[in-house]
């Protein structure tokens, strides 16, 4: 019988003189397997990332399961929740797809915000700057996410605009702010880049990772590390930068500071001298690579991690300058 109901079943097994645990064997390995929209989604992950190199397409997936056991454990233990809740095929093949389109976005907000606060250099101090940022990102976020809700829409935008004025910007400012990211709203709406998804060809291109677009604050910072500002703070800077960048990475991943992260904070305080003295290309850099990346929790995270960091590096290394003389000090 195909379908057999649950009182053929107990009617069977007294017939038989047996009982549920009789069954195990044969059950177990059905209730045992992963739910089925788990197995449809990891598919349909896979059939994503299927054009990327089969070593790469296992790290994607084994990093997207992992989120997808944390979102399920979160919803879970979350307020009324009673059990978790299994996120679609379409939602996690999304997931992957909305980090690449996220990027594609930041990069014409990012822009438009360094004009923007540029011209308010006056107006808002270094201290006040990370916050004048994530208050314009808050506008646009605004403006993509209720764009089809006006009502919705500008009562959001109004309380931001009031909270950015109970942080003590000025009127300028407060006027400023939203101007820009309705400029980055508006030239993506234009271009049609607002509906744009990443191609298999851009897939293989960034293997499944999306570009990183460096932030407003930081560009900034770099900016200000000019000759007089010394060689040692300004490759403290790019160490920074270096810190702000896999540590995105591994929040992504949601990875534990204590039992993680501090590994690779300590191992970037190793790799940013060996970049200074030798160069990222260095057969002493590839050998720190070579022998640290084995002895951390994921070896393709830690190479991954590493990328990272010989990016920023090379990124912003001409704002070093040339190197201190030995015996002088790097503020010289």
């Amino acid at each position: 019988m195909p379908y057999p109901s649950f009182n053929f079943i107990v009617d069977y097994l007294r017939a038989c003189g047996a009982g549920f645990g009789d069954l195990l064997d044969l059950l177990n390995p059905h209730t045992s397997r992963r739910p089925v929209l788990r197995e449809k989604g990891d598919a349909a992950v896979a059939m994503l990332l299927r054009s990327l190199p089969k070593a790469q397409q296992r790290a994607m997936l084994r990093g997207e399961r992992a989120t997808t056991d944390r979102q399920e454990e979160r919803v879970a233990s979350g307020p009324g929740r009673k059990r978790s809740q299994v996120e679609t095929d379409r939602a996690r093949d999304f997931r992957i797809v909305w980090s690449f389109i996220h990027a594609n976005w930041n990069q014409v907000l990012e822009q438009k915000l360094y004009e923007t606060i540029l011209k308010l250099k006056d107006e808002v101090p270094r201290s006040q700057r990370k916050s004048a940022c994530d208050c314009t990102r808050r506008f646009f976020a605004i403006l993509t996410r209720y764009y089809q809700h006006e009502s919705v829409r500008k009562s959001a935008l109004e309380r931001v605009e009031r909270r950015a004025k109970e942080d003590g910007f000025s009127t300028g400012v407060v006027v400023a702010l939203p101007g820009a990211a309705s400029d980055a709203y508006q030239e993506l709406f234009d271009t049609g880049r607002l509906d744009w998804e990443p191609s298999p060809e851009e897939l293989i291109k960034r293997q499944g990772r999306a570009p990183k677009v460096e932030k407003t604050e930081i560009r900034l910072e770099m900016d200000e590390a000019g000759p007089g500002i010394g060689y040692s703070k300004t490759l403290g800077l790019i160490r920074a930068v270096a810190l702000q960048a896999v540590s995105a990475r591994l929040d992504a991943l949601k990875l534990d500071y204590y039992y993680v992260k501090r590994h690779y904070f300590t191992w970037i305080d190793r790799l940013i001298p060996i970049a200074d003295e030798h160069g990222t290309d260095s057969p002493e850099w590839q050998a720190e690579v070579d022998a640290t990346a084995p002895k951390l929790h994921d070896e393709a995270v830690a190479r991954e991690a590493a990328a990272l960091v010989a990016n920023t590096f090379d990124l912003w290394k001409a704002k070093l300058g040339p190197r201190p003389e030995a015996g002088r000090t790097g503020n010289g």
